[in-house]
This record gives C-alpha cells, structure tokens and sequence, in this order.
C-alpha cells in the first residue's frame, strides 16, 4: 500500500489561499460574465415591445396624405426598441428623410440649458435659489419692477413673471444676428407679475438662463454645449448658434429641408435665424437627438459627475398650483401621463419636435418633423408609446381669463386686451387644471401657463377706457363731418365761413382722431408680423407722448374758453362735451402706458 506523504505547512497554506481565490472567484463570477439585457417588455402606454413597430408604421400610413417628414425613435436604456425614417425632407424634389437628415429641435433646445445649469449648481459654480443678478452684469435687467430676487429657478419653472416678448426673437435676415447679450440688452420685456406667482412660458426668459450660464463659465453658451454635451456624448451632427456656423456640416445639411404646413402643403420659405438660440436653436439628426435623450434617461449618464445631481435634476420644482400634482423638474414638464414621463417639445418656424422619457423605466420617444404646428407624430403618436394625458384634477371656471404670457406694462399694455377670454367650465376638460385663489392669486393652472381671472371690477377697469375711447372717435368723426357739411354748404351758397377747420373745436377733433389712427401701423405689424425696428416703435411711442401733451394743453385752452369767452349754450355744451371727450383720450394714452418709450 501506497502511504502519501505528509502535507508541510507551506503546502497547507498553499491549499488554503487556493481555496480562498476560488471562493473568492465564484462569489464575483456572476457579475464578471455579461448578463443578457434586460429588455423593457411594456411601453409606459401598456403597448407590448412586439406591438410598437407595427403601431408606429400603421399611424404613419393613416397620416402620410398630411405628413411631409418624419424621424423617430423609442428606445430603453438597454437600447433602441425601433427607429426609422418617413417621408420626404422635399416633397416637390423628391429627397427623403434619412437619419442623417438635419430638423429644428425647437424648445427641446431648452433643456440644453437646464442641464448645463445643474452641471454649474454640481461644480458649486450657480446655486439655484440665488438672485441671477449676482451672476449678470450690474444693472442688465432694465425692467424689473419687483425687489424681489429672481432665482435660475423661477427661470427654470417660467415663473420669473416677464411679459410675452414682441420683439425679434428671430430674423429672416442673417447680417441682423447678433451676439446673445447684445440682444438680451436690447430687447427686455417688463417684468408684470412678482417672481414665484404665475407661470408664464418665456423664451426671453430661457435665453437669458443661457447668457447667465455664459457669464458663469466664461465661455458662449454654444461653446459651453459643445464642450461639456454634445462632445462628451458623441454628439457630431448637431449645432446652436443661429446661423449653424458651430458645425458647418449641420447648416449645409439643413439647407435640404424643406418645410409644410400642417396639412402638408409646401410653407415656403419661412426659414429664420433665432436670436434667442439657447431657447430654440439647435438643429441634429434622429441619431444626435437620441443620444441625447437616452443620456436623459440614464441614471448613470455621463453628463453628470454624480448620480446624485442627475435625481435632483429630475425631482419637482413647482406644482399645478397649490396642489400635490407635479408640473416642473428643473425645467423638464411632467407630461402627466399618469406615471412618471418628464419631456419637452419644440416648434420652430419650420419644424416641430417632441422628446419624452419615464423616469422609472427609461423608455422614451423621440419625434422630428418638418411640418409647422404638428400634432399628429409629436402629440397622438407620442401617446400611443408614452400614454395619455390623464386630467387628475379639473377646476372648472365660468369667467373671464388673462391668456399668459401678455403685456401688462409699458407701451404694449393695450394688446393685454387681446389676451382676455371668456371660458366654460369645459375649456380644459381634457387637461389637469387647478384653480388656486390663496395669497390674494386668483388663477387657472394648467402647467406651463398659469391664466388670470378677472372679477367685474378688473374687466370693467380694462374695457371702460377704450369704449370711452371709441366714443371719444365717433364724438370726433362726427364733429369734423358736420363743420366740413356746413362748409360746403356755405360755400355753395357763397356766404361767409364762420366755422373754419382751424377752429378750437376742429383741432381737438383731429387729435382724438390721430390718437386713434397711430395705432393703425402698429396693429398691423403686430397682426401682419412685420415687426418694426425697436427704434420704430420707440418713436411711436414718443408720438404718443408729444401728442398727449399737445392735448393736455388744448384741454386746458378749452376750459379756459368755456368759463370766459362768451358763447351760446348750445356752443358752451358742445365744447364741454369736446373738453370730456379730450380728457377721455389723454387718460387712455396714461392707462394704457403708451407714452412709456423707454419700456420698449
């Protein structure tokens, strides 16, 4: 029989480490070998993976007589579920879309923003609760008319309380671009609500977060994209600036596509340069637009240093309202589906887009079309993958809204008229909306825009004016239309003229008169979208001014002719009416704020 030899200690200890290493070996084992991918099997919509091709094919064929273009995808964090191309970039050249087709993102570019912000907020370089006004240059922001600070995040949840924005906010001339501060100091629009208490989407307002994000890093803000987005994600068909000269290849591209109504007829060309870029600019292909929102998706993406920043990115910043039901994260609206998808769309003059993610599950959808205003792939096709909107909450109202953003202050106020609805409680049947009337706020909230409602008293105090205004025109019209009667009359008759146009009387007539006809031009450049020049509408505006003065001192004649020249009582009646209806004008031009020039 065969005795083996006797283990040493060193062999013992051999045997020993050989054991652990293999132990060791199996508990990591597991996570060394590649697990198969784990697949997302259910669309946030309940549409199974299997059914979305089919789904997406089947809706384009039920739309291709009104479509132009399109490019989509929907993907998961493991990776792309399905994308494809549509249609025709050129429907009359017959060029169609590829993937490598360039569109308009549209206010998707926004979120650009909102992401470089929180890069600066994890670096300690912007705190988001602090006044912006520590980071812009002293005394940029002209027309402020609270104290109160307004922080990157009143930006962030469009609640910083500015005005629409009349002015260029684009151009269809390339020599009239010019750089983002020159046009946020140019063109300001007055700050109507306090910061914190209506939301009011502002694309002034987005492109102002960017210069500020230019301000804090030192570099423009499509530098600061590039570096720290689009390159680190590979993304190498995209550009921001409002010619698209940051990536020559893009603004080469872009000059294929052609854009269509909603209908699908030919829009012509309606291309413009947009000068507030940061808030609708960047133009890519399907492919781009995809990596970008799938690194959205990605707890673990690499815009990000920490995870940490990435959660906080996408936890809620503002409300429907007063309620519980979530309508903000850091610039991303929840698109209240129902479950937890964050997104944003776009429209530009040419294109429309729409990008959605759920925040639980990573599955998204990105949409690129080059049709103005489309809702078919960007809104009911979006929803078959991502779910329908669902109205948690519905606070109907019988009243009268304010449509935000509007012009409450400055030489634009009168157009706040336009903005005034009439709603029943079933106008917004098929959206959340929340009536809060806490802290002296009485308003409709539906998420991106919050809607003013006015009591009797409020809507009395802005159509009183200008039915006074036009009585004050008709009291004029009819004036000067009975002097020129009794003219020709008199001159037919070859008697004496005692009532000569240059009369007290004629000139007030022909002031009411030109305080009316001066809105002529501007209503329609506003209606017509030929937008003046700043400095035209600043002389407008001077007009007003010079010519409310010129009545104030008319008015004052007036009273002093009425008191001590002696005249008939039909005559001294018919002076006090004119001396009213003056005073009825010159209190329109004050309400209405037209003379305020320097507010434009």
């Amino acid at each position: 029989m065969k005795i083996l030899p006797k283990t040493t200690a060193g062999s013992k200890a051999g045997i020993r480490l050989f054991l652990f290493m293999m132990a060791i070996l199996l508990v990591l084992l597991p996570c060394a070998v590649p697990a198969e991918a784990k697949q997302q099997d259910t669309m946030p919509s309940g549409l199974s993976r299997s059914e979305v091709e089919n789904t997406v094919r089947n809706f384009w064929k039920e739309h291709e007589k009104t479509a132009a273009g399109m490019a989509t995808a929907i993907f998961d964090r493991e990776g792309i579920i399905f994308a494809d191309t549509f249609g025709y970039a050129d429907k009359e050249k017959k060029i169609s879309v590829t993937d490598s087709q360039v569109f308009d993102w549209g206010s998707i570019s926004k979120t650009l923003i909102w992401v470089s912000a929180m890069q600066l907020k994890e670096q300690g370089k912007l705190d988001l609760n602090r006044d912006i006004r520590d980071y812009l240059p002293t005394g940029f922001l002209t027309h402020l008319r609270y104290d109160k600070p307004i922080t990157m995040l009143h930006l962030m949840n469009h609640t910083a309380g500015f005005d629409q924005m009349l002015f260029q906010l684009e151009t269809p001339d390339k020599d009239k671009i010019i750089s983002l501060k020159e046009f946020l100091e140019t063109y300001q629009p007055v700050q109507s609500f306090e910061p914190g208490t209506i939301a009011a989407y502002s694309n002034w307002g987005a492109a102002l977060a960017g210069y500020i994000i230019e301000c804090i890093s030192g570099e423009s803000y499509a530098s600061y994209v590039r570096k720290h987005i689009f390159e680190p994600l590979g993304m190498q068909n995209s550009a921001l600036l409002p010619d698209l000269s940051d990536n020559p290849k893009v603004a080469e591209n872009r000059k294929v596509l052609q854009s269509y109504t909603r209908d699908g007829t030919n829009a012509g060309d309606c291309y413009l340069y947009i000068l507030a870029y940061p808030a609708g600019m960047c133009t890519s292909d399907i492919n781009d637009l995809t990596i970008y929102a799938r690194a959205l998706a990605d707890p673990e993406t690499i815009l990000f240093q920490n995870k940490a920043t990435y959660q906080e990115m996408l936890t809620t910043t503002a409300y429907f309202g007063d309620s519980d039901i979530p309508s903000n994260c850091h610039g991303f609206w929840r698109m209240v589906f129902g479950n937890n998808v964050v997104g944003h769309g776009g429209n530009t003059s040419s294109c429309t887009s729409e990008l959605e993610f759920d925040m639980e599950t990573g599955v998204g959808m990105v949409v690129l079309t080059n049709q103005i205003g489309e809702s078919a792939f960007c809104n009911k096709m979006v929803k078959l993958i991502m779910g329908k909107t669902v109205a948690d909450r519905h606070d109907g109202v019988n009243g009268t809204i304010m449509m935000t953003p509007t012009m409450l202050n400055g030489p634009f106020k009168l157009l706040s008229l336009a903005a005034l609805t009439d709603v029943t409680e079933d106008v917004f049947q098929n959206f959340i909306c929340v009536r809060q009337t806490t802290n002296e706020i009485d308003k409709l909230c539906t998420g991106s825009y919050d809607y003013p409602i006015l009591n009797s008293q409020e809507k009395a105090a802005m159509y009183i004016p200008v039915i006074l205004w036009i009585t004050a025109l008709m009291f004029a019209a009819v004036g000067l239309l009975t002097k020129l009667v009794r003219m020709i009359i008199r001159k037919a008759k070859a008697q004496e003229n005692t009532i000569p146009l240059g009369k007290w009387s004629a000139v007030s007539c022909l002031t009411i008169l030109l305080s009316f006809f001066l809105l002529a031009p501007c209503a329609w450049s506003i209606s017509d979208e030929a937008y003046w020049s700043i400095h035209a509408y600043r002389i407008w505006s001077i007009s007003y001014l010079v010519l409310a003065a010129l009545m104030a001192v008319i008015l004052l004649i007036g009273c002093i002719r009425i008191f001590i020249s002696s005249m008939t009582i039909k005559r001294r009646i018919y002076n006090c009416f004119t001396v009213l209806m003056m005073a009825v004008v010159i209190y329109n031009v004050l309400y209405w704020q037209l003379y305020m020039f320097w507010m434009i």
